[in-house]
């Protein structure tokens, strides 16, 4: 385990439920290849805290990687929704290009 993971674990420790650190671990984990875990994490992120976008895109990411495609639009779905209302163009357009890329 890299020492930023093992960082990151620890902290959690102290606030289980903190959705930036699930977030984080989330990332470390996308960053590795290990996109089980890393889904797992930002789906724990999202259910702390449902409006953050990059979280739906990033699971969505680990979700398509994993061949889980419906599953994948569905959290690029649930992205869009939370990135127009809170007027996050940016998101929604990085959301709209992996729609269109898992649309082939």
């Amino acid at each position: 385990m890299s020492d930023r993971l093992e960082q990151l674990r620890q902290l959690l420790e102290t606030d289980p439920s903190d959705p930036f650190c699930l977030y984080a671990i989330g990332m470390e984990y996308m960053n590795r290849g290990e996109h089980t875990a890393a889904a797992a994490h930002l789906e724990q992120s999202l259910l702390e805290d449902p409006a953050q976008p990059y979280a739906h895109f990033h699971r969505a990411r680990c979700l398509a990687r994993m061949g889980q495609v419906p599953d994948a639009l569905k959290a690029i779905e649930n992205g869009l929704e939370v990135a127009e209302a809170n007027e996050d163009a940016k998101a929604c357009g990085e959301l709209m290009d992996l729609k269109k890329e898992l649309h082939g």
